[in-house]
């Protein structure tokens, strides 16, 4: 098909996955797993009480009265199944020159058609015969190479599937009374007094909620897999830690007389049963994790193959079923998982303190376990809560700070700005080789010196600061300014280039720049995604980039070579691309930074153009702020948002500017 979508669609929502083969008369559960009619009945026929749980899932599964043919039938499926079958295999020359037979008549013609409604592949006499009859007439049909080159991908899309079960009628409409699709029989009868709409109407409002919960939904895998992540950490450093106190108490064993061995051996014994029922223990949190995982990234395709291929009324006809695992999917990400692990523990070893005459079980010492609960959390970069890019509120200077030079409040190329939780600006001096922290009226506050040029600087909820510009390090600062840790980007390929933009989501992920190149660093630092080439294309990047992001985690770069803003999804896929050379409304020239407001408009520093422009979280131009004509703005470098509303901007050759808004 044209449609890239296509590659995502598994076996596991086109094959049973009891049976493992083709549905047969595919039922879908509330949890949206679908599995055969006969292969569910079979399972209810095994328990003893007549209760069913979902194989997928575990989740209980209330039947209605009917038992399971009373569930709601998953049309989608043989849809979404004569959609793949249609993409082209890498068929062999032979089957190339025979073609796909006709499916109607017994003379082994090649067919050379494909009606949409029938399913069926049709000859030329066949599909003449079609036409003729009139339950068949208005049928679509399109050629086979138009079905193989994805052109009538649209008409197979919108193929109709939903039936009424009572009166074998398209379900055309839907009752909002009883949350259901019928067809038109059923709006004449018994539904004649609902409220009820058209399925098109009622699908465009469903489907608009649907994808807004989605966004949020698809994030949640990421949460399960960071969870993982966390539990796989814990789990290595308990292997370190049986390792070290195994040491110790051999240690401690070989210090005293040869009758004090066996209890030392006792002792081991004792630990490695430990070890054992933790390795059982962390192997059940693993899976109850991997399963949750599992869960989101099901629902998320699910849900993505409704919105993509299911028509109006497939996508009704589970939309009760989907908003409700949808919500349910989400609220288990947030739920506290301390609760799992509040029996997680840590050891020490406590060797005696008396003297060796003492007994030797107290000679060898005692294993003491400390619960540890874990919990998922988040450092994130600190984010302004002020709106700048809407309405046509003009901006004044406040203050300028600071002038070229080596001294307090004095800058060689300030490079960046950020704003701390408790509302300092932190410029990076970078060629004075330092920081400078300014309080929010602009007063100097202290300086931190670095062995390095800082390029960037971004500050996170918990006082600390990234800041880089060392090569292909990334140094953390805590609340003192003192170096607590070095990140180490791994995998650049760009010897002579350093860490420049730099970004932290609402995940806790690390987004930073080296050359043309993007990392997504988990919050310990292993790289989870890269991406960018150098060049023009929607996937590459030119150099000096600036990173930021927004409230649902889109990558946002500005690229100073290629004059042109550019958004990403959180997996680094391309979204769409803001302004153009130029300095015209809605261009850009060379712009040196960008950043978000509270309402994610995005507000972009044109060092070229000597400006600040704003566009809507879509991309759409909306105004420019700040320009040479009205302030004299000369090079502007960087942007920050302080937490009162004031927009800073560091300028060639070295001074910070604090505007405000009347």
């Amino acid at each position: 098909m044209a449609s890239n979508a296509i590659s995502d669609i598994t076996d596991e929502f086109l094959v049973c996955q009891v049976c493992l083969e083709d549905f047969k008369q595919p039922k879908m559960l509330p949890c949206l797993h679908t599995f055969c009619q006969p292969c569910l009945e079979k399972l209810l026929a095994t328990e003893p009480v007549g209760k069913l749980d979902c194989p997928t899932c575990r989740q209980d599964v209330p039947l209605p009265r009917n038992g399971v043919q009373g569930l709601k039938s998953n049309f989608l499926v043989g849809k979404l199944r004569d959609i793949l079958q249609q993409q082209p295999k890498g068929e062999t020359s032979e089957a190339r020159e025979d073609g796909v037979p006709c499916s109607i008549c017994e003379v082994g013609n090649s067919a050379q058609f494909y009606c949409v409604e029938c399913a069926d592949y049709l000859c030329q006499t066949c599909k003449d015969m079609h036409r003729r009859f009139k339950v068949s007439r208005d049928h679509k049909t399109v050629t086979i190479q138009d079905l193989k080159s994805g052109q009538a991908s649209a008409e197979l899309r919108a193929r109709e599937t939903s039936k009424c079960e009572d009166h074998n009628e398209l379900n055309k409409f839907y009752c909002d009374t009883c949350h259901r699709v019928i067809c038109l029989h059923c709006v004449v009868t018994a539904h004649k007094d609902h409220q009820y709409v058209e399925i098109e109407k009622a699908a465009e409002r469903e489907g608009a909620k649907f994808k807004e919960k989605l966004v949020t939904l698809k994030n949640t895998t990421v949460l399960h897999e960071m969870w993982i992540q966390q539990l796989q950490s814990v789990k290595d450093k308990w292997s370190a830690q049986i390792q070290r106190t195994e040491k110790q108490i051999r240690k401690q064993v070989n210090s005293i007389i040869e009758s004090a061995k066996k209890v030392g051996n006792d002792r081991i014994a004792q630990l490695r049963a430990m070890n054992a029922a933790r390795e059982k223990q962390m192997e059940a949190a693993m899976e109850a994790a991997e399963m949750d995982l599992a869960s989101a990234r099901s629902c998320v395709q699910f849900t993505d193959n409704v919105l993509e291929y299911g028509s109006p009324a497939e996508l009704m006809s589970v939309a009760g079923e989907l908003t409700g695992r949808l919500d349910q999917t989400a609220e288990d990400t947030n739920t506290d998982k301390s609760e799992l692990t509040k029996n997680f523990v840590n050891l020490t070893f406590d060797p005696p303190a008396g003297e060796l005459e003492q007994e030797v079980g107290k000679l060898v010492g005692v294993i003491n376990q400390v619960r540890t609960p874990l919990r998922l959390t988040h450092i994130t970069q600190v984010r302004p809560n002020v709106v700048i890019g809407n309405g046509g509120e003009s901006l004044y200077i406040d203050k300028i700070i600071g002038k070229f030079g080596h001294g307090d409040s004095q800058f060689d190329f300030p490079s960046s700005l950020a704003v701390t939780t408790e509302g300092d600006i932190v410029v990076t001096d970078c060629c004075n080789s330092r920081l400078q922290f300014l309080h929010k009226d602009g007063s100097f506050k202290k300086k931190v010196d670095l062995g390095f040029k800082p390029m960037y600087a971004a500050a996170l909820t918990n006082g600390e600061l990234l800041v880089t510009g060392d090569g292909h390090r990334i140094h953390v600062l805590d609340k003192q300014g003192r170096e607590s840790r070095v990140i180490q980007v791994t995998g650049a390929a760009e010897i002579g280039e350093t860490t420049q933009g730099i970004a932290v989501n609402s995940l806790g992920r690390i987004i930073v720049t080296i050359g043309h190149k993007l990392f997504v660093l988990s919050p310990s630092g292993d790289v989870m995604l890269k991406f960018g080439d150098k060049g023009q294309g929607q996937q590459q990047l030119g150099s000096d980039l600036c990173v930021t992001v927004n409230s649902i985690n889109q990558i946002i770069i500005s690229d100073f070579k290629n004059h042109y803003v550019k958004i990403f999804d959180p997996a680094g896929q391309y979204l769409f691309t803001c302004g153009s050379r130029g300095w015209g409304p809605g261009q850009l020239y060379h712009p040196n930074c960008v950043i978000t407001d509270g309402e994610d408009n995005i507000i972009v520093a044109e060092y070229g153009s000597h400006r600040v422009s704003v566009f809507s979280r879509d991309g759409t131009f909306i105004r420019h702020v700040l320009t040479e004509e009205e302030l004299g703005l000369n090079g502007p470098l960087e942007l920050a948002l302080t937490h009162h509303g004031h927009l800073v901007i560091s300028e060639l050759p070295g001074s910070v500017i604090i505007f405000h808004g009347k």
